[in-house]
This record gives structure tokens, C-alpha cells and sequence, in this order.
């Protein structure tokens, strides 16, 4: 028996491959994505030393309210040895 004939034209899913995508190279920006990184880094930084600075303000404050108070506020407190 011989085989049919398929129109012309159509061909099969299975027999027709796809050709694979082309990948473009990505080429980074004159150091942007570095830089960027390290400005978020920075001012992640900072953030993080203005809330600490502030804590330590705060305990200072409470720490001298809970100080008696001395008659001598002239100057800076002595050290106490």
C-alpha cells in the first residue's frame, strides 16, 4: 500500500523543531547597577546610626533625670573613683 500524499504546505508539529530564541547579552550600564547598590547600602547605613544615636539620647536623658540633682551645675559633673 502506498502512503498518502499530505497537502502541501502543512507540515506536522512533531516534524517542524522550533528554533531556540536568541539571548541577547545583557550589557550593564557604565557601573550604575554597582553604585546604586552601594548608595541603598549607605543610606541604609546612616539610618541605622541615626536610630542608635537617638536611643543613646534618650538614655542619657532618663539616665540624668534619675540623678539627684547637685547644687553644683556650674560645671560639667566630676568623676566619681
Amino acid at each position: 500500500m502506498a502512503k498518502a500524499k499530505r497537502a502541501r504546505g502543512k507540515t506536522r508539529n512533531s516534524a517542524r523543531r522550533q528554533t531556540p530564541a536568541r539571548k541577547t547579552k545583557r550589557v550593564p550600564r557604565a557601573g550604575t547597577s554597582r553604585a546604586g547598590s552601594a548608595i541603598a547600602a549607605a543610606n541604609r547605613r546612616i539610618a541605622e546610626l541615626e536610630a542608635e544615636n537617638r536611643r543613646l539620647r534618650d538614655e542619657l536623658a532618663s539616665l540624668r533625670a534619675e540623678r539627684p540633682a547637685s547644687g553644683s551645675a556650674d560645671g560639667p559633673p566630676a568623676l566619681e573613683l
